[in-house]
């Protein structure tokens, strides 16, 4: 009997045991999915998206819609993890602007579960004004190990006349310089996790040829008072030029022609190289040295500058 009752004993605590391991292993197990969850989900919110698209499409894009011709642009999208630095590589763009918007989303491979990538939210604007807002609706749909995952996005555009007036305004006021700015969301799902990720580039195309603008001009003289001077006297042209640009820097040639009235022939023809920073504003002398009394004035020329004849100042030369 005492023999049975030990054998009970024992048999009780090996099934109390494999419990106990069962319960421990399942625990495991269960940890380690809710772990993985939990990393991938990390991964998820970590995630940022890179928006590219050139500026030469942009303002070959912008240049037809100005003429009222209906064009589409090629945009590249990169969902990335932060470790991912550069996605340059994985947008590379292809010259065929014409028809479709390529949409292209790479993810690194180091999560546990395959993110999802679904629906795009996406506004374009012009000076910060949008104009074209539009929800896209796509299928969820796994993102692999360094790939793609190619969607066509047509832009259409909800007030043209807008979009016109805006386009040309600001390059009527920064030198041919348009601000343009895609931005949006794009929702992305690990299992029941769903989170939506924003994008935003701005680029500065320019629509027109560039040129400086001539802020101000005068006579600068020894006296200071950049009205008279004397034959032999340094005396110089100032002129003050305005780079109306957000980004791009100018450089052009500026000519400037000194003439003493009554004579058809400069007596002096200065050219210089000047440049201006973006939204700077850069200052230059053409220096001149009169060899005969009399009254002097210059015209200067370049691309986008014009200063006539009849708007030059005059300095007084006396012996």
């Amino acid at each position: 009997m005492a023999d049975e009752e030990k054998e009970k004993v024992v048999s009780r605590k090996e099934i109390i045991g494999l419990v106990q391991l069962v319960i421990i292993f399942t625990a495991i197990l269960a940890g380690r999915e809710v772990g993985n969850l939990y990393s991938s989900y990390n991964e998820l919110s970590k995630m940022s998206v890179n928006l590219d698209f050139t500026e030469e499409a942009m303002a070959a894009y912008l240049r037809d819609a100005i003429q009222g011709k209906n064009s589409t642009l090629n945009v590249g999208m990169a969902v990335t993890i932060p470790g991912f630095t550069s996605t340059e590589g994985q947008i590379t763009q292809t010259p065929d602007y014409v028809r479709k918007w390529l949409i292209s989303i790479t993810l690194s491979p180091i999560v546990v579960t395959q993110p999802e990538v679904s629906d795009v939210q996406l506004t374009l604007l012009v000076e910060g004004q949008p104009v074209m807002s539009r929800n896209y609706t796509f299928p969820r749909e796994k993102v692999g190990y360094i790939s793609f995952v190619k969607r066509n996005i047509t832009l259409t555009v909800q007030d043209e006349a807008t979009f016109r007036r805006l386009v040309s305004e600001s390059a009527a006021a920064h030198a041919g310089e348009v601000e343009i700015t895609i931005q949006g969301r794009t929702r992305a799902n690990v299992v029941f996790f769903e989170s939506m990720l924003p994008f935003k580039t701005t680029k500065y195309p320019l629509v027109s040829a560039p040129s400086l603008t001539l802020s101000q001009s005068g006579w600068e003289t020894i006296d200071g008072s950049g009205k008279t001077a004397k034959v032999g006297e340094l005396s110089s042209v100032n002129i003050l030029l305005n780079n109306p640009m957000r980004v791009h820097s100018m450089t052009q040639n500026v000519t400037c022609q000194i003439y003493m009235e009554g004579s058809e022939k400069p007596v002096a023809t200065i050219t210089k190289e000047t440049t201006a920073a973006p939204g700077t504003t850069s200052t230059y002398l053409f220096n001149f040295v009169p060899k005969e009394a009399g009254t002097y004035y210059y015209t200067l020329e370049s691309f986008g500058i014009s200063l006539p004849t009849e708007s030059s100042p005059r300095l007084d030369v006396s012996p």
